[in-house]
């Protein structure tokens, strides 16, 4: 039988529950330090290891597939900055195993090339961004290959948070510095000496050798995407750095050089063509500078031998669909989504959360990846639903790699400080991943049954904002049936191939109109798997092999086929989910997770003050089950007429159990 818990230890650094918290509206809290090595159920039998063995990664319409034509989804984390350079190379074997045992299958790795990040990847102290420090590269070597031999693809940016310095000998330097540093941005569009040190830089990083194994980068077939530049676009963001009011006479010269050719050449008023921030003729301009660009240092990384997946830039920061057209030069549209909340109460006819914005970003015939999405203000009570909804969205639509942001932004060598952007050690986004994980990569939840397609002319494109913030249609669609964007043919954009919906995809063209009853409080994916109840702020699932229900339970007796739960707190999740896949009724190998709300102690320490569940969880199995903590010790339950009756009281410092034979 599999093992089923990752229980690495080091002496220095156990979990560690002590006396019941005392805080003020917490009372009876537990305080709870869950380090980077503590137990979480080991899903690593999901990844085949090690990752690399069938070749590159591909685009196959909509999907990706390994070369052999066999479909693949990945389900990823971030690994950023300090996490790189300072987590201490005794640690980072232990590290590669416990995130294959949460579940993922692809790392990003982020933030390698920050000037807030010291040591990155340059050479430091340095008078320019040009050489690389070998010390980080080899720690970058390690991690890699302890990722490998674990099943875990690898994703590489290229250019993230690098600053550029004047002796990087940049045109024009002095207009875009300040402190001595340049964040070139926007202005990597049009500057030629910009492009020569970022094409300088990928042909460094990926012509680079793992000292482990002598592969360059380009050839590992490990390696599976790279990204041209992060958060980077002149359609909806940085545009307006290269515009007459802003002190940048030079770089707006060429600017408006550009800007003025494109009118000329294709019949455009030259007065709006410039105007970054309108709609209309400038959107349609500046979707052409970025493409020259992404083109540029597309074909340099084919020249250097790369044939993997390349992303240009993020749809990203709540930009509309008419940013889209450059972005479908790429081998994917990525997109970057972040919400207030975990979105339980979003009224689909007036609000949208970051799963909507993730919608409006799924071009027809083209794969989707999210390589950052998450929570905002840490720390919201409720994230530890936004796992769970975002597996069940995805696997509902078919987005091919959700990536959160991230597992950990600060040195794995020790315990962490409470950090949105270092799950690895929150006890709330740590209790749904595994759940969220198996339920995504396993296919738990089926695709919807219909495609509907924002059909949208060339006008309707460019002309005005085209987003979740204006389309009712989308917003009470995406969480029903799966929805695309298609590409109209547009004269101007020569290059773009218009992407199409499917036949069977039913064609939406006015935006405005609403798929949801104006009086419903509930939305129900077209397949019957998952609803939301946003007039009470519940999410369910319910499947053969998951069932969950998470959000404002207390006070109501919910119940699925196989999971009935009656919970006293305000805000929890429980899920059920067959581990062996069989269906949870025949199951010998059950997976139930949980949780209620946690928060930090304070700023300074790493505890977490967790709230320990009350009520009761009955499981609908087979006879002959019992039921079991990580490490195999006896829990107390009963059963009674065909249902596994289970006093949350008995399990409340636990986040998951076991049932089955052992």
């Amino acid at each position: 039988m599999r093992s089923v818990v990752v229980n690495i230890f080091f002496a220095s650094l156990l979990a560690m529950v002590v006396s019941p918290a005392k805080a003020d509206g917490m009372e009876g809290w537990h305080r709870y330090q869950h380090n980077p090595y503590s137990s979480v159920p080991d899903l690593s039998f999901l990844n085949e290891k090690p990752s690399g063995q069938r070749g590159r990664v591909i685009a196959k319409g909509a999907e990706l597939a390994f070369e052999d034509g066999t479909s693949v989804k990945f389900w990823g984390a971030n690994l950023q900055a300090y996490a790189l350079f300072a987590t201490e190379p005794r640690h980072i074997k232990a590290q590669a195993k416990r995130i294959a045992a949460l579940g993922f299958n692809l790392v990003r790795i982020h933030h390698h090339d920050s000037l807030w990040v010291q040591p990155n990847v340059f050479d430091a102290p340095a008078e320019n961004t040009r050489t690389l420090n070998i010390s980080s590269m080899k720690r970058l070597d390690l991690w890699l290959e302890a990722l490998k031999a674990e099943g875990i693809y690898i994703w590489l940016d290229l250019h993230v948070g690098r600053r550029m310095v004047a002796n990087d000998q940049i045109t024009w330097f002095e207009e875009i510095a300040q402190d001595g540093h340049a964040d070139v941005r926007g202005f990597n569009f049009i500057s030629q000496s910009i492009q020569a040190r970022m094409l300088e830089f990928q042909r460094q990083y990926l012509g680079y050798r793992n000292h482990l194994t002598g592969i360059r980068y380009a050839d590992d077939p490990a390696i599976i995407a790279v990204l041209v530049s992060n958060e980077n676009d002149l359609t909806h963001h940085f545009g307006n750095r290269l515009l007459p009011d802003k002190q940048v006479p030079e770089h707006n010269q060429l600017y408006m050089s550009e800007a003025k050719a494109f009118a000329k050449a294709h019949g455009l008023s030259q007065r709006r063509t410039w105007k970054s921030w309108e709609y209309g003729p400038s959107k349609i301009f500046l979707n052409d500078l970025e493409r020259r660009f992404f083109d540029r240092m597309s074909a340099d990384l084919r020249k250097i031998g790369f044939d993997g997946l390349i992303a240009p830039t993020n749809f990203w920061g709540k930009m509309p669909v008419s940013s889209l057209p450059s972005l479908s030069q790429g081998s994917m549209i990525d997109v970057h989504s972040y919400g207030a909340n975990a979105g339980l109460g979003m009224k689909p006819h007036v609000e949208n959360d970051l799963l909507s914005w993730i919608a409006s970003g799924q071009v027809a015939d083209m794969p989707l990846t999210i390589s950052e999405w998450n929570i905002g203000k840490f720390p919201v009570e409720d994230r530890f639903v936004a796992p769970l909804r975002m597996a069940t969205l995805a696997a509902h639509h078919g987005w091919d790699a959700p990536i959160i942001y991230g597992y950990s932004q600060q040195s794995l060598s020790g315990p962490l400080q409470p950090s949105n952007w270092s799950v690895a050690s929150d006890p709330a986004i740590l209790a749904s991943l595994p759940a969220s994980a198996l339920l995504f990569r396993q296919g738990h939840v089926r695709p919807a049954k219909k495609t509907y397609a924002i059909r949208l002319s060339a006008d309707a494109l460019f002309d005005e904002e085209v987003s979740p913030n204006t389309s009712m249609a989308l917003r009470t669609l995406y969480e029903q049936s799966a929805v695309v964007i298609e590409l109209p043919e547009v004269k101007e954009l020569t290059w773009m191939k218009p992407r199409r919906a499917a036949s069977s995809a039913i064609p939406v063209e006015d935006l405005g109109q609403s798929f949801l009853d104006v009086d419903a409080g509930i939305v129900e994916a077209d397949t019957g798997d998952f609803s939301r109840n946003f007039s009470e702020g519940v999410f369910s699932v319910n499947t053969e092999n998951s069932q969950l229900i998470a959000g404002a339970m207390a006070g109501h007796d919910i119940v699925l086929d196989a999971l009935a739960v009656q919970i006293g707190q305000p805000l929890a999740f429980v899920s059920l989910q067959s581990l062996d896949s069989v269906a949870i009724e025949r199951s010998g190998d059950l997976l139930i997770s949980f949780s209620a709300r946690s928060q930090p102690a304070n700023d300074d320490d790493p505890l977490f003050l967790v709230e320990p569940l009350t009520g009761e969880l009955r499981v609908r199995a087979a006879p002959g089950l019992t039921l079991r903590d990580l490490k195999g010790n006896p829990l107390p339950s009963k059963r009674v007429e065909g249902w596994y009756v289970i006093d949350l009281e008995d399990i409340s410092n636990l986040r998951w159990i076991r049932l089955g034979k052992f």
